[in-house]
């Protein structure tokens, strides 16, 4: 029984702990030094509200008026919040856990709505290259999973199941919104690459994203159709086919290389990132699902007593 309950709840504990990392790293990256001064403003709040139809800017530009006058207590805030978050969902108690992702599913739309301007969906330059539709959704997405499980019913063991079909969907979004006319274009497929190169970071770094932006913007018909067709394939496979090897490695990859040319790195080494960018949290709950898959499978009747034990106690 022993062995059939780590199997039914390690990899939801790889995606609870994965989870609480993420907040808990992104509470400490809201501690550097620019993000107490007006620069928070200039480089993340007010960009959001660009391209963004008339309610949402206007909601947007609501937040920053609130917010300016007191950028330093209400970082501290964020700081605060980010890391209490993260601290709750490694606590052992299952109704202290519960509380956490109950918080990070508020703050997570607070933050996808105000901060990243719902994700740029509305703007039509939207791109899963930059990260959209944001890593805050899929953190929303992630804890939504995590509490469905605590339902007796159809969703009892189903949690890594549909993290895996959360990567997918992300992906076939991905594809979809890179079909946008913007992309068809040598400026508009260049900018997500080249606006990663303007950023502080190293010079390694910086060089290889100006190497892709120059390679897109040369053919940018052929690329932006390579970057769709294999964005979108990748999570058609994922649904008919979840248990390749192959697609995995190639899902892993797909994702690495976004992360690092289209993503810049979360931009970790720009002093201004508030997370690590949408590619690692679709790495999370995609080895959760393959953990799962890669398990011994257990009985039904184990998976109740599973289940059992954690209702009575902890995660």
């Amino acid at each position: 029984m022993q062995s059939d309950m780590r199997a039914v709840l390690a990899p939801r504990r790889v995606l609870l702990y994965g989870l609480a990392t993420l907040w808990i790293l992104d509470g400490l990256l809201q501690m550097q030094p620019g993000m107490f001064t007006m620069d928070m403003v200039s480089t993340i709040m007010q960009p959001a509200a660009t391209g963004e139809p008339h309610w949402l800017s206007a909601m947007i530009n609501w937040s920053i008026q609130l917010t300016t006058p007191h950028i330093v207590a209400f970082n501290w805030f964020v700081i605060v919040l980010q890391l209490a978050i993260g601290a709750l969902l490694l606590m052992p108690r299952r109704r202290v856990v519960k509380v956490g992702l109950w918080l990070s599913v508020a703050w997570g739309l607070l933050v996808f709505v105000f901060g990243e301007g719902a994700g740029q969906l509305l703007t039509g330059t939207a791109t899963f290259l930059s990260g959209a539709p944001g890593s805050v959704l899929l953190y929303v997405a992630a804890s939504v999973l995590l509490l469905l499980e605590e339902q007796r019913s159809w969703w009892q063991g189903r949690t890594v199941d549909l993290a895996t079909w959360t990567v997918a969907l992300t992906l076939m979004l991905g594809g979809l919104l890179q079909v946008s006319p913007t992309f068809w274009t040598a400026l508009g497929l260049a900018a997500p690459f080249g606006s990663g190169a303007m950023m502080p970071q190293p010079l390694f770094i910086r060089y290889s994203l100006n190497s892709v932006a120059a390679l897109v913007a040369a053919s940018p018909l052929v690329a932006n159709a390579v970057i769709a067709v294999v964005t979108l394939s990748l999570g058609v496979l994922l649904v008919t086919n979840s248990r390749s090897r192959t697609v995995l490695w190639a899902t892993v990859a797909w994702l690495a290389l976004t992360w690092w040319f289209g993503q810049d790195v979360g931009m970790l080494f720009g002093g201004m990132a508030t997370d690590p960018n949408t590619a690692p949290v679709l790495l999370l709950m995609l080895f959760a699902g393959w953990r799962s898959r890669t398990a011994a499978l257990p009985s039904a009747e184990s998976i109740a007593r599973a289940a059992g034990v954690e209702a009575s106690g902890s995660w």
